[in-house]
């Protein structure tokens, strides 16, 4: 079992960041850290798929999951960003079960869905570990790479329970923000509604055995989260990460100067 494996399979509990920065450097500054991974964002970031594709390498020889967040539901771009590496896809916006199920068909292999097959980077491009068939291969993929939607709309926490019991679904992402937005009380993250709305997802992938994630700005929100029974908690973009500890070296240079 590979690094990356290791860590989907043995870690109780994982923590990542978004990113938004660009450039390979920042990934492996990010290596550098103890995150488990880093959320590639695609769908905010101004990124090409031959930026991505460096993005991932640079992750994996950092020992950094590399997960990537697609702006849209689209089979090409599904298959594209498995094809290079992508070790779990994050799907925004997500409306209805249809939608996922039309994600599972593109982003997993038969007898899941029909993800295309083509000798790609994650297979050296076909040369790698003859000894492994077509059909170990498609179950290592479908184990390995996560398909995880996002819930962030009233109409995605509706259908929660029918969502997160799909086979192919492997974890939900909560978007607090988002979901606070679609539920009439933007950034209101105190609001009861909200956090009942939360409760619910989290109890549903429990008893449906899938990962459960959600987004926080902060430490203290992160463990809090934990503390609920969160599996992994997405903490941060590196762009706020990074202005608010230059703010804070400012200040405290200014404050100490005589």
């Amino acid at each position: 079992m590979d690094q990356m494996k290791a860590i989907h399979t043995e870690k109780q509990r994982m923590i990542g960041t978004f990113f938004e920065l660009g450039g390979c450097n920042a990934i492996e500054c990010l290596a550098g850290t103890g995150l488990d991974y880093v959320i590639i964002d695609t769908e905010h970031g101004n990124f090409t798929p031959e930026d991505v594709c460096n993005y991932i390498r640079t992750a994996e020889n950092g020992g950094l999951l590399p997960y990537v967040r697609i702006g849209s539901i689209q089979r090409p771009y599904v298959l594209q960003m498995l094809d290079i590496g992508a070790k779990g896809i994050i799907v925004p916006n997500i409306t209805s079960v249809e939608q996922v199920k039309e994600l599972i068909s593109y982003a997993k292999f038969p007898p899941l869905g029909n993800r295309g097959y083509c000798p790609n980077r994650t297979t050296r491009w076909g040369s790698c570990d003859p000894s492994q068939s077509i059909d170990e291969y498609m179950a290592d993929c479908n184990l390995h790479c996560k398909l995880i939607p996002q819930c962030e709309t009233v109409e995605a926490l509706e259908q929660i329970e029918e969502i997160t019991a799909l086979d192919g679904v492997d974890g939900i992402f909560v978007g607090p923000c988002d979901l606070s937005i679609s539920m009439g009380i933007p950034l209101q993250f105190n609001a009861p509604a909200l956090n009942a709305a939360i409760e619910r997802i989290l109890k549903v992938c429990k008893a449906n055995r899938k990962m459960a994630t959600i987004f926080a700005g902060n430490s203290a929100d992160a463990n809090r989260w934990f503390a609920k029974g969160f599996d992994s908690v997405t903490c941060g973009l590196d762009t706020s990460v990074f202005i608010n500890a230059y703010k804070e070296l400012v200040n405290d240079c200014k404050e100490n100067q005589f």
